[in-house]
C-alpha cells in the first residue's frame, strides 16, 4: 500500500525524535519540503489526539536554547553570542489521550 509524504513522516516520528535533515534522508524530499510538511502535520494531528512535540534548537558555541520558538525552522543566528553554528531542532509524535505522569 502506497503512503503519501505526510503518513511517511509521521509513521518516522511516532518511532523517534528525528531532525528535518534526518527526515528528509528517510523519506527522500528537501529538507525545505520535510518544514512545510511538518506545520500541516502539527495542525492535523490535533483531531487524532497526538502532537509534535519538538525540542528547541541549541547553539553549539554558547549552549543558548530557544525555547519560546514555535517555528519548525532552524534559527540563523544566536542571539546571546552571534554565532552561527546552531543545532537543529529535533520532532516526535506524541500521543495526548493517555496521561503522562
Amino acid at each position: 500500500m502506497l503512503q503519501t509524504v505526510r503518513q511517511l513522516l509521521i509513521a518516522t516520528l511516532q518511532e523517534g525524535p528525528a531532525s528535518a535533515k534526518d527526515l528528509s534522508a528517510q523519506v527522500g524530499i528537501p529538507e525545505k519540503d520535510v518544514l512545510a510538511h511538518l506545520d500541516h502535520i502539527r495542525r492535523s494531528l490535533r483531531r487524532d489526539h497526538q502532537r509534535l512535540v519538538m525540542e528547541p534548537a541549541r547553539c553549539r558555541s554558547c549552549g543558548f536554547g530557544f525555547p519560546k520558538r514555535d517555528r519548525v525552522s532552524k534559527p540563523g543566528r544566536c542571539p546571546a553570542c552571534r554565532g552561527t553554528f546552531i543545532e537543529a531542532p529535533c520532532f516526535l509524535i506524541r500521543d495526548t489521550s493517555t496521561q503522562e505522569p
